[in-house]
């Protein structure tokens, strides 16, 4: 085990994070179901390698997308169905791809998929403990180089909820609890599946708080995950305009 790497650390985090939730709120279902969502992730995943590469290798990727899957979905769904998603998340990764990178966050990909087509529901574990998340956020995201995605999504939030909340009379100072914090510093900046051009990282960042902000507003099932494959999709256009002004 490599501790320098990202995803490890990342990993550990979220095993750390999963025990404290699961301890302080008795929540055993939560580590199980955690368990079997990874367990998916890294079969699947160790599967289609040993069919490239006969060897059996287990990849710090599919281990985080477990986790990811398991902190995301509704600990009281079916074993069979928590099995899928994360069966579907690998398969994005080594299926939907553009000049050898995937395109889709696994984890948000096989969630979405889940809950359209299952009916999967999902929790968001852990999203609004600010004070455990944006800690280690923001290490993470310096590490990945992805702090224009988080900076330019947390102002277009603020502005867009803010206007909202002058409309309606409601207090400005609540804004931060609205946030999905899981969501913006762990899923929204997956390094392979984000723009690698500064001004994409923004347009990026912000198209996905406003995109979100007007997906809430419409009552769409789902809206960050609905916003992030959107905006995965337009990650490769993003990428070959920007990078090439650049």
């Amino acid at each position: 085990m490599n501790l320098k790497s990202i995803k490890v650390q990342l990993s550990i985090f979220l095993i750390l994070f999963a025990l404290y939730l699961s301890f302080i709120g008795k929540d055993a279902l939560f580590l199980l179901s955690l368990g079997i969502s990874v367990i998916a992730a890294i079969g699947v995943d160790s599967i289609i390698t040993y069919l490239k590469s006969k060897k059996i290798i287990i990849t710090e990727s599919s281990i985080v997308s477990g986790l990811i899957i398991g902190y995301v979905l509704s600990s009281g769904e079916a074993w069979w169905i928590t099995t899928l998603t994360s069966i579907f998340a690998i398969l994005s990764k080594h299926l939907i791809k553009f000049k050898a990178r995937h395109i889709f966050n696994p984890a948000g990909f096989g969630i979405l998929i889940a809950a359209f087509f299952l009916s999967a529901s999902t929790e968001w574990k852990g999203e609004n403990l600010w004070y455990i998340i944006i800690p280690f956020g923001i290490y993470f995201v310096f590490k990945i180089r992805k702090q224009e995605i988080v900076t330019s999504y947390l102002i277009a939030s603020f502005i867009l909820f803010g206007v909202q909340a002058v409309i309606q009379n409601a207090q400005i100072f609540n804004i931060p609890g609205y946030l999905n914090y899981f969501f913006i510093f762990i899923m929204l900046v997956e390094p392979m599946t984000t723009p690698l051009a500064y001004y994409g990282k923004i347009i990026f960042g912000s198209g996905a708080g406003v995109l979100i902000f007007i997906l809430y507003l419409l009552g769409v099932k789902e809206a960050e995950l609905v916003a992030l494959v959107c905006f995965n999709v337009l990650a490769p256009l993003l990428n070959k305009k920007l990078l090439s002004c650049g």
